[in-house]
Parts: C-alpha cells; sequence; structure tokens
C-alpha cells in the first residue's frame, strides 16, 4: 500500500527534487514545474509502484499527491 511520503518521494524523484518541497496539496504543473514528459515518467514510476495501470484519463486527473491519493482510494482500491 503506498502512502502519501511513497508518492511525495516518487515525484520528488522524477522532478529532482527534496521530497520536503512536494507537498501534499502542491500542483504538479503550477507550483512543481512539471513538464508533460516528468509526468509520463511519473506515471510509469506510479504504475511499477502499485502494480496498476493507469488510463490516460486517470493521469488527467493527477495534478498533485492529494489528487494521487484519491484517485488510488477511489478507483484502484488502494488504503
Amino acid at each position: 500500500m503506498l502512502t502519501d511520503r511513497d508518492v511525495q518521494e516518487l515525484v520528488a524523484g522524477v522532478l529532482e527534487l527534496d521530497v520536503a518541497d512536494v507537498g501534499i496539496d502542491k500542483s504538479f504543473y503550477v507550483d512543481l514545474e512539471m513538464d508533460s514528459l516528468h509526468k509520463a515518467e511519473f506515471v510509469v514510476a506510479l504504475e511499477r509502484a502499485t502494480g496498476t495501470e493507469f488510463a490516460p484519463a486517470d493521469a488527467a486527473e493527477m495534478d498533485s499527491v492529494g489528487d494521487v491519493m484519491r484517485l488510488l482510494r477511489d478507483r484502484h482500491r488502494v488504503q
């Protein structure tokens, strides 16, 4: 089961940031300056970490760690 911290670490790894800079509600695009290539890399890392494949519509909903956690809980039954 992934935690908020696990997702923060994935984002930090993709964006080469300190984990402390990746807040739960910080926008990937606005606050963290993630671009589409980073987003694709993040989604692949998330898929590997969860063993779940995400549809493009799911990936489009991911704009913060909080969004990712809600998506995982709501659609993929991760606690």
